[in-house]
């Protein structure tokens, strides 16, 4: 499972430990409660945070951010 961390309100990237163990940690609960892999973009607007899960096995591309919503 590859995923790459967001700010949700900058859409820059976000590499920080702390971000890289709190994305584990959701995708860990989200298994336990859907029986099944996270998928696409995912927001936790309380720390300001994107994750968008890739669950293919190609290579992770560069770090490009998501285009915003319309809306």
């Amino acid at each position: 499972m590859r995923y790459r961390l967001y700010s949700h309100s900058t859409r820059e990237p976000c590499d920080t430990v702390e971000m890289h163990v709190l994305a584990r940690a959701y995708r860990a609960a989200w298994r336990s409660l859907h029986a099944c892999e996270p998928e696409h973009s995912h927001v936790l607007a309380g720390v300001d945070l994107l994750i968008e899960f890739d669950a293919t096995d190609r290579p992770p591309a560069a770090a490009t951010p998501p285009k915003p919503a319309r809306g």
